[in-house]
């Protein structure tokens, strides 16, 4: 089994198909001459049969002619039998293979010859039907063999074509080269096994430039604040800068611009494998959304942007911290592009099987061709828009990853101008009349499944 391993495609498809037609031929032979030979055999054996019937007829007229079995009578059977090729006994014991026959004469048994023949029992004529059949066998199995080398050649290039160029292909994407692609060729296996390598191929591609996008974007988060410290601190060493109070003011600032972006990439990180940091339990989601609207309500008086909920009991199953997370990064996008005289609302409630959250601004909007990367980390439409202002562009995708941790999905529509409404589905409970506006979920409703 080793050995065949180390084989190739083509030389393992030869041996089979080899195999298979000389067993086939092996077969067909054994039962060929199985049933063959018996059917010779019992024909020469009924040949001999009428032999000695026959000879049992001459037997008869000599010993009528003669009188007896004289010694003329036995010389003249004799003088048959050499014709005949043949040798008999009048007592009827010959050594196999020999056929037996009464000698009547008027009726009456005087004997019973027995008859053998000279040499073997099949003529030479028959042997030679059983060589030929023998060799017209082997030469079937040699043209069958080869016939099955070339039809595995044949069958082994068609099905190992696609797989090398798969193979090469494969090779191409382990050395670093991931725009390599192959083209589906061959059954609808193998199209598919290309156009899975194709997809690995895509997803790999994609990961690559969105990991080289996330190093460019944190470098460029990273060497704004950092730049700011680092020409302030040379300032401050060259003494050029007199108000000291105002310079430690402003480094701090950048200070607390690195940390809440390490905060940020930290809170991704935790989002991105959140298996290992959701706990679950069962909760009221009007009861988290009533939660962080009082929280922000505030915020939003200060900035002069209404605010209103609209809460509707939903019970659903997830982690009251992340969730809440999903809640204020939603709400505190909205705040950031929401102008003064603007509205924010919040919305809870049910749709089917679904639980829906629902935050919805009148703000600057998102243009239709920016729709499809807002969940992307460090991305934002406006890039020359104020860092300060407008984020490290960490939120959205936090939002997303912790959305999908807890089996729903995030929808986004908006128009430039018009605001934007971002809606999370999350899968609802079936308790009805459990949970009330204003209230927690009770102990009896947390034990559940």
């Amino acid at each position: 089994m080793k050995l065949l391993s180390r084989l190739g495609l083509r030389a393992r498809l030869a041996l089979a198909l080899v195999g298979v037609a000389v067993l086939a031929v092996g077969l067909a032979t054994y039962l060929s001459n199985r049933g063959l030979h018996p059917r010779i055999t019992a024909s020469a054996q009924a040949r001999l049969e009428r032999s000695a019937e026959h000879f049992a007829d001459i037997a008869a007229a000599v010993y009528r002619e003669e009188g007896g079995w004289t010694p003329q009578a036995r010389s003249r059977l004799r003088h048959f039998a050499r014709l005949d090729r043949v040798l008999f006994r009048l007592d009827g014991t010959l050594p196999q293979p020999a056929a037996t026959a009464p000698v009547l004469v008027e009726g009456e048994r005087v004997a019973v010859i027995a008859v053998a023949p000279t040499g073997d029992l099949l003529t030479p004529e028959e042997e030679h039907l059983q060589s030929s059949v023998n060799r017209l066998h082997l030469a079937a199995g040699a043209a069958s063999a080869v016939a099955a080398l070339l039809l595995a050649f044949l069958l082994a290039e068609t099905l190992s074509r696609p797989l090398r160029l798969i193979r090469q292909t494969a090779q191409r994407i382990e050395e670093g080269d991931l725009t390599a692609r192959v083209s589906p060729s061959g059954d609808s296996e193998m199209r598919a096994v290309g156009h899975a390598l194709n997809r690995l191929a895509e997803t790999l591609e994609h990961e690559e430039e969105i990991r080289k996008e996330s190093v460019a974007d944190l470098a460029h988060e990273l060497r704004t604040p950092v730049s700011a410290l680092l020409s302030r601190i040379e300032a401050a060493q060259d003494g050029v800068l007199a108000d000291q109070s105002a310079n430690l003011e402003a480094m701090h600032a950048e200070t607390l611009r690195l940390a809440r972006l390490l905060d940020d990439l930290a809170r991704l990180a935790e989002a991105e494998r959140p298996g290992l940091l959701i706990e679950k339990r069962v909760l009221d989601l009007a009861d988290l959304g009533r939660r962080e609207g009082e929280a922000f309500g505030p915020l939003f008086a200060t900035k002069g942007v209404d605010f209103a909920t609209d809460l509707e009991p939903v019970p659903v199953r997830g982690d009251a911290d992340r969730l809440g997370q999903v809640v204020s990064n939603l709400l505190s996008n909205a705040l950031r592009y929401t102008g003064r005289g603007g509205r924010v609302d919040l919305r809870v409630g049910r749709a089917d099987a679904w639980a829906v959250l629902e935050v919805a601004d009148t703000g600057v909007g998102i243009a239709p061709e920016d729709l499809k990367h807002v969940f992307k980390r460090f991305w934002r439409g406006e890039k020359s828009r104020s860092r300060a202002t407008g984020g490290a562009g960490i939120g959205l995708a936090i939002v997303h990853e912790l959305v999908r941790a807890h089996d729903g999905r995030i929808d986004v529509e908006s128009k430039p101008g018009a605001g934007s409404t971002f809606r999370v589905l999350l899968p609802a409970l079936e308790t009805p009349g459990l949970h009330e506006k204003g209230r927690g979920a009770s102990p009896d409703l947390q034990t559940q499944a």
